[in-house]
């Protein structure tokens, strides 16, 4: 700046001013819902900070202790959500399926724009158990049975963490 009056220039004095680039999102991690024994609904939001974003999760059964893009799997696999280009936060949200039941799974939000990654931070959910199955093996179809006759029937079951706590007969009441 150099100023200038009826007595001439008074010196230059120079300062630089820096504009920054576009600011990467800022990112939330949320609660997952809808979990169940093979999927959950996994929750995050992002603020684009007037840039362009796009929002996508990572999630795995391993404990990456901080969020990264390259931690287990990435969903969507491409792409992600399109979170426009505001200044607040947007929610977006994706669907899990093939979990493992009774599995801890780890997940974080993930956002980026022109400015960068912005990374929100791991939260956990545990699928729940699969219902055992039951069948009657013996009779094989239907039969007809007269009052005090015997009848014997004969059964199976099974459940994929193989814990069966009892059996139960009942009549055709329940």
């Amino acid at each position: 700046i150099t100023c200038y009056n009826s007595l001439g220039a008074s010196g230059a004095n120079t300062k630089t001013l820096t504009v920054a680039g576009p600011l990467p999102p800022t990112v939330t991690t949320s609660s997952a819902t809808l979990v169940n024994a093979s999927g959950a609904t996994l929750n995050g939001s992002a603020n684009p900070r007037l840039t362009s974003a796009t929002g996508w999760f990572r999630y795995s059964a391993t404990n990456p202790v901080t969020c990264n893009d390259t931690f287990g799997t990435r969903v969507p696999a491409t792409g992600g959500t399109a979170l426009g280009s505001g200044s607040v936060s947007v929610p977006y949200s994706e669907v899990v399926t093939g979990l493992n039941s009774l599995t801890a799974y780890y997940f974080c939000a993930i956002s980026s724009n022109t400015g960068g990654m912005g990374v929100g931070s791991v939260l956990s959910f545990t699928t729940s158990n699969v219902p055992p199955t039951a069948a009657i093996t013996i009779p094989s179809g239907d039969i007809s049975s007269t009052q005090g006759a015997a009848v014997s029937f004969d059964g199976d079951g099974s459940d994929t963490d193989g814990t069966i706590s009892a059996y139960e007969w009942r009549d055709g009441s329940c």
